[in-house]
């Protein structure tokens, strides 16, 4: 098994199964595999974030989500 990073909230297990189930549901819509389902959704999410001002950039979205995944995980 992979090792893991710290999980200090103890919730890291609960965000693992929050991120499963959304490509679950973008699998479900789309149909794509296993494989191609986080990139696909990914991809989708950075055409998203050019029609809309409601999310900020892709690459912003990005940052901020490495920095929540360091606080998340920081021991």
């Amino acid at each position: 098994m992979t090792h893991l990073p710290a999980d200090p909230e103890g919730m890291n297990d609960e965000r693992a199964v929050w991120g499963r189930t959304a490509i679950e549901v973008f699998q479900d819509v789309t149909g794509s595999d296993d494989g191609d389902a986080l990139g696909d959704l990914l991809s989708d999410l950075m055409h998203l974030c050019d029609r809309t001002d409601a999310y900020g950039t892709f690459d912003e979205m990005l940052r901020r989500a490495r920095m929540h995944y360091r606080d998340e995980t920081a021991a």
